[in-house]
């Protein structure tokens, strides 16, 4: 039979094409519906191995892609809310998160006619965008790639099938591309390599060969020789992700390869027993005979005949794909600590990243909007507690105002600086993460942090208004009674309290954060106009000159302004603006 090479080519890449596209469509969609969940499991995924296991698995089964993961996970260990060690048990778990996808293909890209399933799901997926519910359309996103992925693996099933006829791919495959021999098994191995390295996605790498193995091009043994491969192919795009970061996101992204390479090994030495073993938990896909089916000449009997043969296969190399990752797992997880030691034996710790204002914040997880949020308001925690720290400061220079060698008023100049930069760098980048497709909280959130970030900074500039007013006292010998300092420290010291109040619950809104902020400010206000009475008597009393007033009216208007500008960021925390 004479194969049409154009067409088969069209048909295979641009079904893969499709079948990417639906998958980031899915993905995308899947992020934006679960992504207050999603960021608060990996907020909590240091707790142990397992903990990160289990976090690993969850957060890819969702989000139907380990990269993503993984990436996620390097942009996390190179901003240092997570150690390498840690990161090993999420890549652990996103290995067999990963495996979900195979299961989604296997149960329904062979199962169910395509056309049944992908067109009504696309169908369904946008009416709501008629609706103008973005919670309903963000559900309708992920139907509508769940389509377009089957209608992308519809395309590659009739491609690959018109290859079982032609004898020179036939032989082609039977010379090179067999797993029989322990040698022989490193070609396909290679091929799902390399393959994975160019697609970079080991899910859609896997949807492949599941094709090729259901329309029998290719037997079971070369398709789990080619999916080991893949394995250690989807370990690119986290390397990727790792150029130009620090030394320890390089490391983590080194002990993903190591994990999926060594890992690796043992299934290529034991593939026979292994695949035995396969054989006994789903003996349905070993009976299967290609050669006797392809005989057959009534067509609709060979198709009927191909796909009852298709389901079977593809479990099988879905239970194959999910055992692998998950003996990886257990064979490893007592060892990660020696993992993360080869990890950094491999890669010198010396190469750190160019040191900038952010420290959370990295370009290279801006596509998951989950994360990026996450990481903003880290570096937001990072500019408040800078805050916090020089209001500390301020406080001490009120009272002990002769700093001869100026270095705590440097170090407060400094620390302002730093805060005005965190300013403009944390508002550019959340301009880039509106650009994202976000979720209606999620786009409210950008906003609330944007808020957050201008009222900080304003309290960092009266800071340095505060330290200007404690320098001119000093300098102009204008002394503040003790009844006036006794007053200004009060109301100083429960701004302070107000702001370290603030830091702790940057990511546990409480329910009574609100209650406490009005405490605060009700307490701050009250202060306020107690102090400013006290202030007049003493006026009238004239044991305060008219600049002595001045400095402690203006240093009063600070402490009331920053007070203010706390209480903005607590509603922005609570969920009130």
């Amino acid at each position: 039979m004479e194969i049409d090479v154009f067409d088969m080519i069209v048909g295979i890449f641009g079904g893969l094409a499709l079948f990417l596209y639906g998958m980031k469509v899915m993905s995308d969609g899947l992020q934006k519906v679960a992504g207050e969940k999603m960021r608060s499991v990996l907020s909590v995924m240091t707790s142990n191995r397992l903990a990160g296991v289990g976090t690993g698995f969850a957060v890819t089964s969702v989000i139907q892609s380990s990269s993503a993961t993984t990436v996620m996970l390097v942009g996390f260990v190179n901003a240092g809310l997570l150690t390498l060690n840690q990161s090993i048990g999420v890549i652990m778990g996103a290995n067999i998160g990963t495996t979900a996808t195979a299961w989604l293909v296997s149960l329904f890209g062979f199962k169910v006619k395509i056309s049944l399933m992908a067109l009504p799901a696309i169908a369904i997926g946008f009416i709501p965008k008629f609706t103008g519910q973005k919670k309903l359309a963000e559900w309708g996103d992920v139907l509508i790639g769940f389509g377009i992925l089957f209608i992308g693996l519809g395309f590659m099933k009739d491609a690959v099938s018109v290859l079982k006829n032609a004898p020179e791919v036939e032989l082609w495959i039977a010379n090179y591309c067999t797993a029989n021999t322990l040698l022989s098994r490193f070609i396909p191995l290679l091929i799902g390599m390399l393959f994975t390295f160019v697609v970079q996605s080991s899910s859609a790498a896997m949807a492949v060969t599941m094709t090729m193995a259901a329309q029998g091009v290719i037997d079971i043994p070369t398709a789990c020789a080619l999916a080991l491969g893949q394995n250690i192919g989807t370990t690119i795009t986290a390397n990727l992700a790792a150029i130009g970061t620090s030394a320890a996101a390089k490391q983590a992204a080194m002990a993903h390869f190591l994990f999926n390479f060594l890992g690796s090994i043992w299934p290529i030495v034991f593939f026979m027993p292994f695949l035995s073993l396969i054989d006994i938990i789903y003996p349905v896909a070993s009976s299967i005979d290609f050669a006797t089916i392809q005989k057959i000449s009534d067509p609709e009997k060979l198709a009927a005949a191909t796909k009852a043969a298709a389901f079977p296969i593809t479990v099988h190399l879905a239970i194959f794909h999910s055992l692998f990752n998950i003996v990886n797992t257990l064979l490893f997880l007592p060892f990660t600590n020696q993992l993360a030691w080869l990890s950094t034996k491999l890669v010198a710790s010396g190469s750190q990243k160019e040191e900038t204002h952010l420290r959370f914040i990295d370009p290279k997880v801006i596509e998951s909007p989950p994360m990026a949020l996450h990481a903003a308001r880290a570096e937001l925690k990072s500019m408040l507690q800078e805050v916090e720290e020089m209001f500390k400061q301020v406080l001490y220079l009120v009272s002990h105002p002769n700093d001869k060698k100026g270095k705590v008023a440097k170090d407060i100049l400094k620390r302002e600086k730093r805060v005005d930069m965190l300013e403009k760098e944390i508002l550019e980048y959340l301009v880039s993460v509106t650009q994202l497709e976000l979720s209606m909280d999620q786009s409210h959130e950008v906003g609330g942090i944007q808020q957050c970030v201008s009222d900080v900074e304003r309290m960092g500039d009266h800071c340095e208004s505060l330290l200007y007013l404690a320098q001119k006292r000093y300098e102009k010998k204008l002394p503040i009674s003790e009844e006036a300092m006794k007053d200004i420290l009060e109301i100083g010291h429960e701004v302070e309290s107000f702001i370290t109040m603030l830091v702790n619950h940057i990511f546990d809104a409480s329910g009574n954060l609100m209650k406490q902020s009005i405490t605060y400010e009700d307490n701050i206000n009250r202060l306020r106009k107690h102090i400013r009475k006290g202030h007049i008597k003493r006026l009238n009393a004239q044991t305060c000159t008219v600049q002595q007033g001045l400095i402690f009216i203006d240093m009063l208007t600070s402490f009331e302004k920053m007070g203010d500008h706390a209480f903005n960021v607590a509603e922005v925390f609570a969920g009130e603006r």
